[in-house]
């Protein structure tokens, strides 16, 4: 293949720059992966659904992908940060690094599998609506509120991992008050 080949063989992609490769990376993904899941099932659901009696919940689903939004954009911010002070090429938190982050990996892994949650519950909803007699309301009402739910426990945890980090890592005061803008 020649020269170029293992030059960009060599080159590191912008992810990985700011990421890394190993468990900085993966908390990053999983958590954007479970944003995109709850943005593609809501969005269906407000196509397919969103001028029938479930359109007050599906309304609340599409809400939610906005504060979803702004938690994306903390993850990548709290993972990017995390890796720039403890690099990891691989999924091991070493002791060290508890020292100087805390929690934040246990925040962040568990905050995707709330979002994760969430992502079901809009599913849920949606496999509801698509059986022929439909979802009673109460009960779509009590998968969006369930996917809310969800939403608000990721955003206090991502709260969490912020305020776990050293006082001259923490997000600067231009950014809004962690739990800002989510309803609670």
């Amino acid at each position: 293949m020649g020269l170029l080949s293992v030059f960009r063989r060599d080159r590191r992609s912008d992810e990985e720059r700011r990421f890394g490769t190993g468990l900085w990376r993966q908390h990053r993904d999983r958590f954007s992966r479970a944003v995109d899941r709850f943005y593609e099932t809501t969005s269906t659901l407000h196509r397919d659904f969103g001028d029938t009696d479930s359109a007050p919940q599906i309304d609340l689903l599409a809400q939610l992908t906005l504060t979803l939004n702004d938690l994306d954009e903390r993850v990548a911010w709290l993972s990017e940060t995390a890796q720039h002070e403890v690099p990891l090429d691989d999924l091991v938190f070493p002791a060290e690094g508890r020292i100087r982050l805390g929690d934040v990996p246990e925040h962040l892994s568990r905050a995707s599998a709330l979002v994760a949650q969430a992502a079901q519950s809009a599913a849920m909803l949606r496999a509801g609506l698509v059986v022929p007699t439909g979802t009673p309301q109460p009960v779509a009402a009590r998968y969006a509120e369930s996917a809310r739910t969800y939403v608000v426990q990721a955003d206090r945890l991502i709260a969490e991992a912020e305020a776990a980090l050293p006082p001259d890592l923490r997000p600067r005061p231009e950014r809004p008050e962690p739990g800002a803008g989510s309803r609670g």
